[in-house]
C-alpha cells in the first residue's frame, strides 16, 4: 500500500508575470509491521522520557529544601557544641605583658631589689661581684657572643673602618663636645656644679659593651659590629678618657686630684680576661665542635640569656650604689634635671648616628659628573654569566679589567664614604655610639678622685653615670622591638649608588 503526496508549489515574478504552478507528487510506501513497532517503542520511550523530565523538574525544589534542612540540621549541633568563649585571667593576662616587656620590667625588679636589699649585691658582699659577676657573668655574655658569631664576620667587621669611626669620633669628640656647651650654657644656673662636672665626666667615658652586645644581637643587627666597636672603643678609653676629662674640666673647682693615675695593666688584664678571652674560646670551640653548638642553641635560648646576664650586671651596679648613699645628697629635682639634660643628649646623638648612616646625599646626581657609558654597561652585563646582574657588579668588573679608558668610575671613595649603610650595621651603630660605661667610668671616677676632697665627690660625679646607666638601658630596650621590625622588613630598596639606575640618576 502507497500513499501519494501532492505538493503545490507557487510563485510570482516581481514584474507581474502570471503566476506558476508547479507540483510535485511524492509516493510514500507503507511501513512494515516492525517498522511500526520500533516506531511505538520510540514514542514511548521519548514519552517516558519526557515525564522523568517533568517529575524530576517537580521533585527538584522539594529536594533543595531537604537538602537545606539537612545542612541547617548539621550545622545546629555544630553551633551549640562551640564552647563560650573564656574569658582570660589576670594572671594569664600580666603573664604575657611580662613575656613581652620581660626585660624592661627585669630593669624596675632589679632596681628596687638594689634599693631595699643593696648589701647581697655590692662589691665585698655574701656573692662577691668582683669576681662572681665581673669574671662569671660578664664572660659569659662574651663567650656566647664567641659561640654565635662566625670568625669570617668578625674580620669584615674589623675591617668597616667607616662604622668605627663614626662611632669613635661620636663617642670621643662629639658628645663631649656637645656636652661641655649645655653646662656651659647652664652653668650660671642654680644646678649643682658637682652634677654638672659628672655629666662631663659621662661624656668622656667610653661605649659599654655587655648592653651594646646583647641589645644589637636582640635587634637582628650586626652583632660581630657592635662586639668589635665596643672592645675597641673600651680599649681606646683606657688612654683617651682621662684625658678628656682633664681638658673638659680644666681650669675648675672639679678638676681631679689624683696623683696615682690609671693602673693601665690592670685594666687592660680586666679586658682582657673577660672580653677577650671569652671570644676567643667561643670561636676555637664553634670551629671544632659546630653541631654541639648547634644542639645547644635549639635547648637555650642565647639571647635570653645574654639578658639575664646582663641584668645582674645591672643589679650589682645600683647594690653599690645604694650601699654607698649615691644618691643621698641629691633632690629630686636635681635628678630629674640631669635626667632631662642626659636623655636629650642620648636621643639626639642616636638621631644624629641614624642620620649619618642611612641617609643618602640631598643631590643624588652626582652621579652626573662621571658620566656613566650606559651601553657599555649593558654589553659587559651580556657578557657576565650570570643572567641578572646589577649596575654596581658590571662596574667593579669594568675597573677590574680595566676597560674604563674614557670613562668615569661609577663609584669612587668618596662615593663609597656617602653609602647609606645597612640596617644591621645601623643598628650596631646606634647601640654603641650615644652609651657609656659604668664598669669604665666608676673605676676611672674612683681613681683621678682618689683624695680625700675628691674621696667625698666620687659618689655625687658617679651620680649622672648611673642616671644615664638607666636611660640608655630603658631607651635601648624600647628600641630593641623597633628595630628588631625594622630590620625584619629588609632593605626597601637596594640603596646603593652603584645599583641605581643610571638613567634616571642622569635626569
Amino acid at each position: 500500500m502507497s500513499t501519494t503526496v501532492s505538493i503545490t508549489e507557487g510563485h510570482a515574478d516581481t514584474h507581474h508575470h502570471p503566476a506558476h504552478t508547479s507540483s510535485t507528487t511524492i509516493v510514500q510506501e507503507d511501513p512494515s509491521p516492525t517498522q511500526i513497532s520500533n516506531h511505538h517503542e520510540q514514542e514511548h520511550a521519548a514519552l517516558g522520557d519526557n515525564n522523568h523530565i517533568k517529575q524530576a523538574s517537580t521533585d527538584t525544589p522539594a529536594s533543595l529544601v531537604e537538602e537545606e534542612q539537612d545542612q541547617e540540621l548539621l550545622q545546629q549541633p555544630q553551633q551549640q557544641q562551640t564552647p563560650p568563649e573564656e574569658k582570660v585571667s589576670w594572671k594569664t593576662k600580666a603573664w604575657d605583658v611580662w613575656m613581652k616587656n620581660w626585660f624592661l620590667l627585669g630593669l624596675v625588679v632589679v632596681i628596687i631589689l638594689a634599693r631595699y636589699f643593696p648589701g647581697w649585691g655590692r662589691t665585698g658582699g655574701p656573692i662577691r661581684p668582683e669576681y662572681s659577676v665581673k669574671y662569671g657573668f660578664t664572660s659569659c655574655i662574651f663567650l656566647l657572643s664567641g659561640l654565635s658569631l662566625k670568625t669570617k664576620d668578625l674580620f669584615i667587621s674589623a675591617i668597616n673602618y667607616r662604622a668605627h669611626l663614626m662611632v669613635q669620633i661620636t663617642s670621643f669628640i662629639i658628645i663631649p663636645l656637645f656636652v661641655k656647651a649645655i653646662t656651659e650654657l647652664i652653668g650660671l644656673s642654680n644646678l649643682n656644679a658637682t652634677l654638672l662636672a659628672g655629666m662631663a665626666i659621662t661624656s668622656a667615658t667610653p661605649t659599654t659593651i655587655s648592653s651594646n652586645v646583647v641589645m644589637t644581637a636582640n635587634s637582628d643587627g650586626n652583632e660581630s659590629l657592635a662586639l668589635f666597636n665596643a672592645a675597641l672603643g673600651n680599649l681606646m678609653g683606657v688612654f683617651i678618657s682621662p684625658l678628656i676629662v682633664l681638658i673638659l674640666l680644666h681650669s675648675t673647682p672639679m678638676t681631679p686630684s689624683g696623683k696615682n693615675g690609671l693602673d693601665y695593666p690592670i685594666i687592660l688584664r680586666d679586658l682582657g680576661t673577660t672580653i677577650l678571652v671569652p671570644i676567643v674560646v667561643g670561636q676555637i670551640y664553634l670551629h671544632f665542635f659546630p653541631r654541639s653548638i648547634a644542639w645547644a642553641k635549639k635547648k637555650v635560648h642565647f639571647p635570653t640569656l645574654n639578658s639575664f646576664c646582663l641584668l645582674i650586671l645591672v643589679w650589682t651596679v645600683f647594690c653599690d650604689a645604694f650601699y654607698n648613699n649615691t644618691f643621698s645628697s641629691v633632690t629630686a629635682g636635681e635628678i630629674i634635671a640631669i635626667g632631662a639634660l642626659q636623655a636629650f643628649t642620648f636621643w639626639v646623638m642616636t638621631f644624629f648616628l641614624g642620620f649619618l648612616a642611612r641617609v643618602r646625599p640631598v643631590n643624588l646626581r652626582i652621579l652626573k659628573i662621571m658620566e656613566i657609558n650606559q651601553q657599555e654597561l649593558e654589553r659587559r652585563e651580556a657578557q657576565l654569566e650570570d643572567a641578572v646582574v646589577d649596575v654596581d657588579v658590571a662596574a667593579r668588573d669594568m675597573e677590574n679589567t680595566h676597560i674604563t679608558e674614557g670613562l668615569s668610575l661609577p663609584r669612587t671613595r668618596l662615593q663609597k664614604l656617602a653609602e647609606p649603610m645597612s640596617k644591621q650595621d645601623t643598628v650596631a651603630i646606634l647601640f654603641c655610639g650615644a652609651t657609656k660605661s659604668v664598669a669604665m667610668g666608676i673605676p676611672m671616677i674612683k681613681i683621678l678622685y682618689s683624695g680625700e676632697t675628691g674621696s667625698a665627690l666620687a659618689g655625687l660625679l658617679a651620680t649622672p653615670l648611673l642616671i644615664y646607666h638607666v636611660e640608655q638601658l630603658f631607651s635601648g630596650a624600647f628600641m630593641v622591638s623597633w628595630l628588631k621590625k625594622w630590620v625584619g622588613r629588609g632593605e626597601e630598596t637596594l640603596e646603593r649608588f652603584g645599583t641605581r639606575d643610571p638613567k634616571k640618576l642622569q635626569k
